[in-house]
């Protein structure tokens, strides 16, 4: 069993804190999951996520509020992670002048504790965000910006792409900063599943070698906006979640996924660096260009693909339709 542990400090009551972590409902910091069941010494907890899957396994082994819980967990939203022994998850609050001190620790096989290495400071980022009104308030949305400016993503704007995936990418949604836009290349059948450093290492490799199309979009110099497109059959994560056939995407183009900063949206950052890629995918002779956001928003993290209004707005059309997505087509 490998051990391992990170922590965070909050600038709530530690009894606020401790609420976040054994009230009911939905907990966005907590990947978005429900869980099903009391925490109290002896219960067992599912957590179930949007779709209502099971997702997670715990039972409550110790517990002394406000300031210890013990649960053993399982994870289970892929075989090869259900296959893997109960870890154990340690919370551990203290106070700490008006606030308090979060500590998160675990005991886990290698598989997990890789995982957890990964994600376990995120998940405790996210904690703030959601209960931290100073949290908040650091990426709050700006009334105005100044000029925008796209440029493409070549290998001298290597610092400036880790720059904005290291700080300013996910500020408002933690869970998904291992990310480094690596999930549009990834069928979700790698194992283990990679981490934030594989990914960042993987994407930068790309940029180095010129292999990624994308562009980042600056204000003030600063880059605020992301988005990443090229060839369909680059894109195996896409092409699996969307059964994209090999003899229909030929001469096909991929708008794969838009990163805009929080501070920064609702000012037509992601509709600049949409017009831009198409501009660049006309010089490249590209036919048609296709993109896949989601038919119902339920939180600006649904937007990642684009938002469909934005697509309509710039003539393309609604190709098919495949779970909650709608995938739309414009030929260029």
């Amino acid at each position: 069993m490998t051990r391992g542990s990170t922590e965070i400090a909050l600038d709530i009551p530690v009894d606020a804190a401790w609420n976040a972590l054994v009230a009911p409902g939905l907990r966005a910091w907590y990947h978005r999951l429900t869980p099903e069941g009391n925490f109290e010494e002896g219960n067992a907890i599912r957590w179930r996520d949007a779709r209502g899957e099971i997702v997670e396994e715990s039972e409550i082994v110790e517990l002394d509020s406000p300031r210890r819980m013990i649960a053993h967990s399982r994870f289970v939203f892929s075989p090869a992670y259900a296959q893997e022994p109960p870890h154990t998850m340690t919370w551990e609050l203290t106070r700490e002048g008006s606030g308090c001190r979060v500590r998160m620790s675990w005991d886990a096989n290698d598989r997990v504790a890789h995982f957890m290495d990964s994600e376990g400071h995120y998940l405790l980022q996210a904690l703030r965000l959601e209960h931290d009104p100073a949290a908040q308030a650091e990426i709050a949305r700006l009334s105005t910006i100044g000029e925008i400016a796209i440029h493409d993503v070549t290998p001298d704007r290597l610092a400036d792409y880790q720059t904005f995936f290291d700080h300013d990418a996910f500020r408002d949604f933690p869970s998904w900063q291992a990310c480094y836009c690596m999930a549009p290349y990834q069928t979700g059948d790698e194992d283990p599943e990679p981490n934030a450093v594989e990914n960042r290492r993987e994407m930068s490799a790309k940029i180095t070698r010129s292999t990624v199309m994308a562009l980042l979009a600056y204000v003030d110099g600063k880059p605020v906006g992301w988005c990443n497109y090229g060839e369909t059959t680059w894109f195996a994560g896409l092409k699996k979640r969307f059964e994209l056939k090999p003899a229909k995407a030929e001469g096909v183009s991929s708008i794969a996924c838009f990163v805009i900063a929080a501070p920064y949206r609702g000012h037509g950052v992601a509709t600049r660096l949409l017009a831009a890629a198409m501009d660049r995918m006309r010089d490249r002779d590209v036919r048609v260009v296709e993109a896949y956001p989601a038919k119902d928003i339920d939180s600006s993290q649904s937007n990642f693909r684009g938002p469909l209004s934005m697509y309509l707005k710039a003539g393309f059309q609604p190709y098919r339709e495949t779970g909650p997505y709608q995938i739309v087509r414009k030929t260029l």
